[in-house]
């Protein structure tokens, strides 16, 4: 070693052993030049191959020197994390070859380069401080940072760091990498299964408590405070016994819970408390808390409320004790037979009752079969042999032949009994249901004796209703000729009358009067076209119809288009006026509501009826909206017309929807209407 003055230490040891060697060397000497030529030509051979063999082991131990070279550059290059010497200017001075495929460059490209350039952004004040903290301190120190590599893909890396300071040097940084991108990554799947465990447990609708191995309250979920009325601020920490323990119920529930301590986890069956005092029915599932060491450090477990388990339990048992009331106070055969061969091995003593047979007869094999009704015969014994291969129970109705000769009918209750899998019993009850059958079949005869009088009534009362509109039609024809006959000839009359009067100083007054006559002349003239046009039982419908239109048109300035020719079948002067009327209401509504200029009426005569035909290209209407508006604010409505039609034995459809116009078909029947 050089000491600061230059001059080479002598160690003191190290000299004596070296004089002591020269000392031996040239005592060999001297004894050598007195051996013999061919001894010491023989000692340099030795010593030569002695020279191989020392150089073959130096030669062997600078291979195995290279190989472990070799491994360890291997070591280094490829070792699974990435190790890196940073200068104390923060440059890459030495890495590996996974730490350049951390960074994502080839490892020429690294070396003198800022290692923080690969650092993201977001972690560089992180890493700046690591790196400031590693160079400062003496000490290994961590730390994670993210990397971004030229292909814009991000790694997460743990840094392990350590300072190394060489003598006469500044200090560098030795580096290790450590790829954690996968357990950040599973971590963060963790992270969200966690917060999904306490979303579940936060959702689930049993309670749930965690407590210590002393019984004192850890946490409990949202369904607990519910479930108690206790809040979960009142619950946790509270020890033994338990807000929501009753107090009757303090040692039956310690006794439970030190079973849990003893390791006994079976679910029980305990009563609790609301924080009001009431009592309420729970199923308890404990379980045992460990931690990693296998350590008992609590306990936790999931309480089910089942009041209204309980309640359903209850009901069944009222109903189950109910129905055994019931066959034991019922007319009813309780029966056992072999569920393989149907052979009966019991039958009560209701049985000779009920159908005259004693038990014994019962008993004999094929006695049931034999004694269906023959329709039965074909049905019943296959249908209970299916069920009870299925092992399902069953009840079923059928007919069995009484020994007087009586068909009665049985309400049959069966129930298969298993043994080793396999259907053995079968036992049941059979209940005579005659009388309700004969019950069922008068009701059926009844009701259809009603169906038959009510459609007869309908009948009735249409025929009635149409009779009420012949008559209503004739009426207003008998009205409309009066008015015509006398009240129009009448004031024909005054104005005749009026218009002789001599001139003078009353022309005018008597002008005024003519001008009140002619008004309510043609008032009298439209309540008479309104009541019963003459044209209608002068020249028929079709001429009315055209006449009709034009009085629209005059009327409320729409254009109606007639189409069709005369009907050759004879219709009754009341079912053409009702027509008439009918197409006249409808062609207002269009007038007012379907906001068009024109109109069609189109009539087709057949031998089987006669149709009329109202159609608009106009806004439309939603029948299913509008029917109730249309026939109840009007006299003479959709529904008014529907009613008159089908009381003629005939239709109404209307075909409609907003925006697509109005179709309404109108459909007497010719038989109805000659």
């Amino acid at each position: 070693m050089n000491g600061r003055d230059g001059k080479q230490q002598r160690d003191p040891q190290l000299r004596a052993k070296a004089e002591a060697r020269l000392t031996a060397k040239l005592t060999q000497r001297a004894a050598a030049t007195q051996r013999p030529v061919e001894e010491l030509l023989h000692e340099l051979q030795v010593h030569q191959i002695e020279l191989e063999m020392q150089n073959e082991t130096l030669r062997q131990s600078q291979i195995a020197l290279e190989e472990s070279r070799d491994r360890y550059i291997d070591f280094y290059d490829f070792a699974p994390v990435g190790y890196l010497t940073l200068s104390d200017k923060g440059q890459i001075a030495e890495i590996n070859l996974t730490g350049a495929e951390m960074l994502g460059m080839d490892r020429a490209r690294l070396l003198k380069r800022r290692f923080s350039l690969s650092v993201m952004a977001g972690d560089r004040d992180r890493w700046q401080q690591h790196f400031t903290s590693a160079l400062g301190k003496n000490a290994k120190l961590n730390s994670e940072v993210m990397l971004s590599r030229p292909d814009r893909s991000r790694i997460d890396v743990r840094l392990d760091s350590l300072r190394l300071i060489k003598e006469g040097k500044a200090p560098v940084l030795r580096l290790v990498l450590t790829d954690v991108t996968e357990r950040k990554q599973v971590q963060g799947a963790l992270d969200a299964s966690v917060q999904f465990s306490n979303s579940l447990v936060g959702f689930m609708q049993d309670g749930l408590s965690v407590v210590d191995t002393d019984g004192v309250h850890l946490d409990v979920n949202p369904a607990l405070c519910r479930m108690t009325g206790f809040s979960r601020e009142e619950l946790i920490g509270s020890g033994l016994p338990h807000p929501y323990w009753p107090p009757e119920e303090h040692e039956a529930i310690q006794a439970a819970f030190r079973n849990v301590r003893a390791g006994h986890t079976n679910a029980l069956e305990l009563t609790f408390m609301r924080k009001g005092g009431e009592r309420f029915p729970v199923i308890v599932s404990p379980s045992v808390v460990k931690d990693v060491q296998g350590r008992v450090v609590g306990y936790m477990a999931t309480m089910k409320d089942i009041t209204e388990r309980r309640k359903a339990e209850d009901a069944l048992k009222a109903s189950q004790q109910r129905f055994r009331d019931i066959v034991n106070t019922t007319d009813g055969i309780v029966w056992e037979a072999d569920a393989k061969t149907f052979t009966f091995t019991f039958v009560s003593q209701q049985a000779e009752r009920l159908l005259g047979y004693p038990a014994r007869d019962w008993l004999q094999p094929g006695f049931w079969a034999d004694h269906l009704h023959p329709d039965d015969k074909t049905w019943a014994p296959g249908y209970c042999e299916a069920c009870t291969r299925k092992i399902m129970p069953h009840d079923f109705e059928y007919r069995f032949i009484a020994r007087d000769g009586r068909t009665v009918w049985l309400h049959d209750m069966v129930t298969v009994v298993v043994e080793d899998g396999e259907p053995r019993w079968l036992r049941g009850i059979m209940v005579d249901v005659t009388r309700g059958k004969e019950a069922e079949q008068q009701l059926r005869e009844m009701a259809a004796s009603l169906e038959a009088n009510v459609q007869e009534r309908t009948t009735q009362l249409r025929r009635l209703s149409a009779q009420l509109t012949m008559t209503e039609e004739r009426e207003r024809r008998m009205l409309a000729e009066d008015l015509h006959d006398n009240l129009g000839q009448l004031l024909a009359v005054i104005k005749i009358k009026l218009t002789t009067l001599a001139a003078g100083s009353l022309t005018s007054s008597v002008d005024e009067v003519v001008a009140l006559v002619d008004q309510a002349e043609r008032s009298a003239r439209s309540i008479t076209m309104e009541l019963s046009p003459p044209i209608l039982h002068r020249l028929g419908l079709m001429p009315a119809l055209e006449w009709l239109g034009d009085e629209i048109e005059r009327v409320y300035g729409i254009a109606v288009r007639i189409h069709g020719d005369l009907c050759d079948r004879p219709l009754g002067q009341e079912i053409q006026a009702v027509l008439y009327r009918s197409v006249r209401e409808l062609l207002i509504n269009v007038a007012k509501h379907a906001g068009v200029n024109d109109a069609s009426v189109s009539c087709l005569c057949s031998e089987s009826q006669l149709v009329l035909v109202v159609d608009d290209d106009g806004c439309g209407f939603d029948p299913a909206d509008h029917h109730g508006a249309m026939s109840g604010q009007r006299s003479f409505g959709l529904s008014s017309i529907y009613e008159r039609m089908v009381n003629l034995g005939g239709a109404m459809e209307v075909d409609s929807s907003p925006g697509n116009g109005t179709t309404i078909t109108l459909t007497v029947p010719c038989l109805t209407a000659q």
